[in-house]
């Protein structure tokens, strides 16, 4: 995999400060050299509005500084968002992704204008309310969105969704060149308000030939699915083949070329943004593609600021009304942590963390009655995406942004030649993907380069030994083996495999509170190397 940042200083000044524009791209003066400029912003999988780590990486005010930033320097101005974020968060958990569609409104700097120069498309997550009973809900969040919205290979059910504002495909002006636009989205999520979803490579076969019929100079692929999707797209025929793409799903920042066309990803929770400067003339077309990292270092604009701000403020204090407790209720400590703990997803969803590895074997201690052997967590059901510094409170906000979602546990049993199959998927697609499994009573080696997984043991026999037993007992979400879920690909467990114990059902965020409560002096958890990775560990 080809992983490059590229700095390049005439993009983008990030550094030096700027007068505060609230108008659009259209009312901007004029520059007659960059009448064939185009400038992309593109963000991704952004579930939390002030951004992580208290704040001080990403949020949306620091993405409106940024466009502010590029709208000063370029006439025309493209702003993305490649999908993931109506759902999972703390804050969508009470308002169903309300604050989020009000955030986004702002990234044109005024509330109540059409934002004609900002496209979204669907990730899969904005499918966490996927039912009919939902579809009031999504038309009023869809009424609400001052921007446009793709969906070019989604057929939606009759009389379901009013889909209005979403486009199959977008046409947009750059001086005398015309720019399109087409999207796709995974069908790992399947709502009862969808028809069908159509695959990549019919539906790049069908937008990318019309774009250029209607006079597309250059063809811009909106996606939401995996990297190795991206990669096989632009793999296709060059007559099917887009331009460039602007992607998500993964959370992980990435920028590569195949077939000398880019594909760009930035971090999820706008940990950073991907900014493009697309040069078009009539002999050669030229991007110059960068990561920019929003941390600490990049500021915010205050307007945007004050209002997510304001939204997280209400959103907390309702919480805590509705539970009848304090307003501040979500600051109460449940414990401390002497080491740092490690949860960015960049970090838990990709290696062994020390985080992990206590929810893994709480897991397995709360089921040891019924002899259960291993614990299996995916990562993406741990979303906190920030790290603990070490001698810092636990509280009670920290867990409920770490389990926006049911985190109810089961005991399954299965042959024991299943559990390469398992972990094998578990390290595929190794970027960062939600399927990563955080292990307990079990270990193995990785080996990234060689996208292999040896030496697979449980923690009570001896590596390289026959091992002792045809099946194996594992405490796995309930997510992982549904009848109405995609299992995170692991398509070898499902329902019928489920064994009866009194732990069924036993919630990981529960035994989390519980065992802090327990820590009088904190938690001092490490890793184990129980999953030793060759790329930083020495595995023997």
């Amino acid at each position: 995999m080809n992983f490059r940042i590229i700095i390049y200083s005439t993009i983008l000044i990030v550094c030096s400060a700027c007068q505060h524009a609230t108008k659009k791209p259209s009312s901007l003066k004029t520059n007659s050299a960059e009448v064939t400029k185009l400038a992309v912003i593109s963000i991704n999988d952004v579930y939390r509005i002030n951004g992580i780590d208290n704040g001080d990486t990403g949020g949306l005010a620091r993405v409106r500084e940024l466009r502010k930033k590029i709208e000063e320097k370029y006439q025309h101005v493209l702003f993305l968002h490649a999908g993931d974020f109506l759902h999972p968060s703390f804050i969508s958990k009470q308002d169903d992704g309300r604050a989020m569609i009000t955030s986004l409104n702002m990234m044109d700097g005024a509330l109540g204008e059409f934002d004609d120069n900002m496209v979204v498309t669907w990730g899969n997550h904005e499918f966490d309310k996927g039912r009919m009973e939902h579809v009031p809900l999504m038309n009023e969040l869809l009424s609400q969105a001052e921007f446009n919205w793709l969906d070019s290979n989604i057929t939606w059910k009759k009389d379901a969704l009013e889909a209005e504002n979403n486009l199959k495909q977008l046409l947009f002006p750059v001086g005398d060149k015309t720019v399109g636009l087409f999207s796709f989205t995974t069908d790992i999520v399947h709502p009862d308000y969808i028809e069908s979803f159509t695959d990549y490579e019919t539906t790049a076969k069908a937008y990318v030939p019309q774009l250029r019929a209607a006079g597309a100079d250059f063809v811009i692929a909106l996606t939401h699915h995996w990297l190795q999707d991206d990669r096989a797209l632009m793999n296709l025929p060059a007559k099917y083949r887009p331009d460039i793409i602007f992607g998500g799903h993964e959370h992980y920042a990435q920028i590569e070329q195949v077939n000398n066309n880019w594909i760009l990803k930035a971090d999820a929770d706008a940990a950073s943004a991907v900014v493009a400067e697309i040069t078009l003339d009539s002999s050669t077309t030229s991007v110059t593609p960068q990561i920019i990292s929003l941390d600490h270092s990049f500021p915010k604009d205050t307007a945007t600021a004050q209002l997510t701000q304001v939204l997280e403020d209400e959103n907390d204090v309702a919480y805590c009304r509705q539970l009848n407790q304090t307003d501040d209720c979500l600051e109460r400590k449940l414990g401390h942590t002497k080491v740092k703990l490690m949860a960015e997803e960049t970090e838990i969803r990709r290696f062994e963390t020390n985080l992990g590895n206590a929810l893994a074997d709480l897991s397995l201690q709360a089921f040891a009655q019924c002899d259960a052997d291993i614990a299996l967590l995916n990562s993406g059901s741990i979303r906190l995406n920030q790290n603990l510094p070490a001698h810092s409170d636990i509280t009670v906000k920290h867990l409920e942004e770490m389990f926006p979602y049911s985190s109810d546990l089961r005991l399954i049993e299965f042959d024991r030649q299943l559990l390469p199959q398992i972990i094998n998927h578990s390290i595929s697609s190794w970027t960062a993907n939600g399927h990563w499994l955080q292990i307990a009573g079990m270990a193995y080696i990785h080996d990234p380069e060689t996208t292999t997984a040896s030496h697979i043991h449980l923690k009570n026999e001896r590596c390289g030994d026959e091992p002792t037993k045809t099946t194996i007992r594992a405490v796995v979400p309930y997510y992982l083996i549904s009848d109405h879920t995609d299992h995170d690909g692991y398509s070898m467990i499902n329902e019928s495999m489920q064994v009866s114990c009194d732990a069924n059902g036993a919630e990981v965020k529960r035994l989390l509170t519980e065992y802090l409560n327990q820590q009088a002096t904190g938690l001092a958890v490490t890793r184990d190397f129980r999953i030793c990775n060759t790329s930083r560990d020495q595995c023997d």
